[in-house]
């Protein structure tokens, strides 16, 4: 309930009226959280709104968040190249797209341009958060500061909303502030501090049931076994994401779960098992972030048929 009472307070704080609250009954449960089950309904619900609405707001933010979310980024860019000439958008709504904007800037390599949007991005979601405050926006503006490498700064706002929010029975809440807390320790190098949030976030995953959460955060709990030399739970772990990205049943996740299990093993110099699961994957479904680890895992395969 909560994730959806966001969504509506991220247009109401941009487009004053009452009838925001009488709008609430009218998301679904599916969209609890961003994820598969919430981008199918949005869609389909989109049809039945007014477009340029609150609710049609409103079911748009849900829509780019699952897509981001759940890293359909071709599907993302489609979806927001519909706005690139519409200079008429309220204002929060505006905020979010250049976040998403700036994320795919960042996937692609085109770090200029990300740390543009980013940082009015920061400041516009800060001035929001002086009037609206929610903890969720705080772990949105925590999360920006890391993408700006403002990695001191982002670890102080996450460790702040752990304290205040220690005893919220949210679990989405949860999942995205452990998350964010293992990613700040990561590119801190705080190692083990990473594995102990990404396996808080996990079990919230799990809990909530969203497979490709469950499939993503197994990958970052084994990036992590990787990095302190444990490669044997690493093996594990992402074993564990190609299982859940299985249960997921989207190819572009499933894709990316075997490409990382397979560069593993390559950097494994486990070559029959990398060239098995190579066998399996759609090179025509990869996408462009996972470009280096498919060219490594064919360089050391074809490497090793000469």
């Amino acid at each position: 309930m909560i994730i959806r009472v966001f969504y509506l307070f991220l247009i109401a704080a941009c487009w004053p009226s009452s009838s925001i609250f009488a709008q609430n009954d009218t998301i679904s449960s599916a969209c609890d959280m961003p994820s598969k089950k919430c981008l199918s309904w949005v869609t389909e619900e989109l049809g039945n709104v007014k477009p340029n609405s609150i609710q049609w707001y409103s079911l748009k933010l849900m829509q780019l968040d699952s897509l981001m979310t759940i890293k359909e980024f071709t599907l993302l860019k489609h979806q927001l190249s519909i706005f690139n000439d519409n200079l008429k958008l309220p204002p929060m709504f505006s905020i979010h797209l250049n976040i998403y904007q700036a994320k795919l800037y960042l996937i692609d390599g085109n770090e200029v341009r990300a740390k543009t949007l980013l940082t009015r991005s920061l400041e516009n979601l800060q001035q929001v958060n002086q009037s609206f405050y929610s903890p969720m926006r705080i772990i949105s503006i925590a999360n920006l500061m890391h993408s700006l490498k403002q990695y001191d700064q982002s670890l102080a706002l996450l460790e702040r909303i752990d304290r205040e929010f220690q005893n919220s029975r949210d679990l989405y809440l949860k999942l995205e502030l452990y998350g964010n807390l293992g990613h700040v320790h990561k590119f801190l190098k705080n190692y083990d501090k990473a594995i102990t949030y990404y396996k808080k976030s996990l079990k919230c995953a799990i809990e909530l049931g969203v497979e490709q959460q469950v499939a993503v955060l197994h990958e970052h709990v084994g990036n992590m076994y990787k990095a302190t030399g444990q490669p044997e739970l690493a093996e594990l772990s992402f074993i564990n994401a190609l299982a859940h990205a299985k249960k997921d049943a989207r190819d572009s996740t499933i894709n990316h779960a075997k490409i990382i299990l397979a560069f593993f093993y390559i950097q494994q110099m486990e070559l029959d098992k990398a060239k098995v699961l190579a066998t399996e994957i759609d090179a025509s479904k990869i996408e462009p972030h996972e470009q280096q680890e498919w060219l490594a895992i064919n360089t050391a395969l074809k490497a090793d048929n000469q």
